[in-house]
């Protein structure tokens, strides 16, 4: 259902049972297609990267950003 604002209703007990509120619309010719987003536990992603950056470089947002983009510090007066 559609309210008169275009925002789209969707029954709860489908929402509980789909397990999400938001979801990405897909144009496909004349048809939308609501597909859910699930969420993501950031708890895994926790020391999932290592780097090679020397310690006193995460002290410093700066100069970590120009080590992991030109793989060294560089000297900024």
């Amino acid at each position: 259902m559609v309210d008169r604002y275009g925002r789209i209703k969707i029954p709860k007990r489908i929402l509980k049972n789909i397990g999400s509120h938001r979801f990405v619309i897909v144009l496909r010719g004349r048809e939308i297609i609501l597909k859910p987003l699930q969420s993501k536990d950031l708890k895994n992603f926790f020391d999932s990267v290592e780097v090679d950056v020397p310690e006193d470089a995460f002290r410093d947002y700066s100069k970590l950003k120009r080590y992991l983009l030109r793989g060294e510090p560089t000297e900024v007066h």
